[in-house]
């Protein structure tokens, strides 16, 4: 959502908005959160926003920015355009003189300079986050499963197809995130007649590319607590003859990476986001199990079931 004091606007309408003439957006833009596939789009709709007016781009790295050289970004006078556009990618990791150095630019009026800040970090997990939410329009990057649906409902129309009956659920229920919900959609367009309209044959082309059995989705799915996904996945690996080693460190990449997530981690570790407190709880069934199984107290082959029932368990 997008929040501008009391108010909130869906993150469709923040990359309109950010699309649009400088002189409609706010002079800073929080977008914070683990969704990869809308933030792709917010800073793009920016940067379109930018070369449509003819405005200076400029992006800046958050963790490798000091405060000189943000203030002369800020500060800059444009030669060739009445407004610029700065890009701080991964504010999670600002040093502080430069976190003191936006939140005083942001307290002023911001004439001429329209400032789009992302993280793949929620706002409430560190301070930093915090202080510069109090003076920006923030874009919260963590969709709810209803919000997932209609931005899954969005790229179909987008991408001009017409699903048969089910195969929208079908699809997300296989993706876990909406990055890989497109790259399915990608494929059946191969399909597609000229009208959008997909033969329920089509779904086939997915299920042959899916590779059999998947840890990912099956870590996505002990992450998201569809046990019933987490069993069918569980049941098929187990046929491939896939050891339970390698599902223990999906999970545990997956955690890892909602601690402290890096902008250059795998792509393959993207998928449903984990509260940092779930990541915690969740790295310490990792280690119980790493440590049982060093110990002989569990077989490789029951690490995923003990993996699932445990995480379940931190649930409460």
């Amino acid at each position: 959502m997008v929040t501008r004091g009391s108010s909130t606007l869906p993150p469709a309408e923040a990359e309109r908005l950010l699309a649009g003439p400088a002189a409609s957006i706010p002079a800073l833009v929080l977008a914070a959160g683990p969704e990869e596939f809308i933030r792709d789009r917010i800073v793009h709709a920016f940067r379109s926003g930018a070369a449509a007016e003819a405005s200076e781009f400029q992006r800046l790295e958050g963790d490798d920015l000091d405060a000189a050289t943000l203030i002369e970004a800020l500060t800059s006078v444009s030669l060739f355009a009445d407004t610029r556009r700065v890009w701080i990618r991964e504010a999670a990791k600002l040093e502080k003189g430069a976190e003191e150095a936006l939140l005083q630019w942001a307290s002023g009026r911001g004439e001429g300079v329209r400032v789009l800040v992302t993280t793949a970090r929620e706002v409430t997990d560190l301070k930093v986050l915090q202080s510069l939410a109090s003076r920006a329009t923030v874009v919260t990057l963590a969709p709810s499963p209803a919000e997932m649906k209609r931005w899954a409902e969005r790229l179909v129309a987008e991408a001009g197809l017409k699903l048969p009956s089910g195969a929208l659920d079908a699809i997300s229920g296989r993706s876990g995130n909406l990055l890989s919900f497109n790259q399915e959609l990608d494929k059946l367009r191969l399909h597609a007649g000229t009208d959008g309209r997909l033969p329920a044959s089509a779904l086939d082309s997915l299920a042959d590319t899916r590779g059999g059995a998947s840890v990912e989705r099956w870590a996505a799915a002990v992450i998201a607590g569809d046990v019933a996904r987490a069993r069918v996945e569980a049941a098929a690996l187990e046929a491939q003859g896939e050891g339970g080693t390698t599902a223990l460190w999906a999970v545990a990449e997956r955690a890892l990476n909602a601690l402290d997530p890096s902008p250059y981690g795998y792509r393959r570790s993207s998928g449903p986001s984990m509260r940092p407190a779930d990541a915690r709880r969740a790295l310490e069934v990792i280690y119980r199990a790493d440590r049982a199984l060093k110990r002989g107290e569990l077989r490789d082959a029951e690490l995923r079931d003990f993996v699932e029932r445990e995480i379940a368990a931190s649930r409460g």
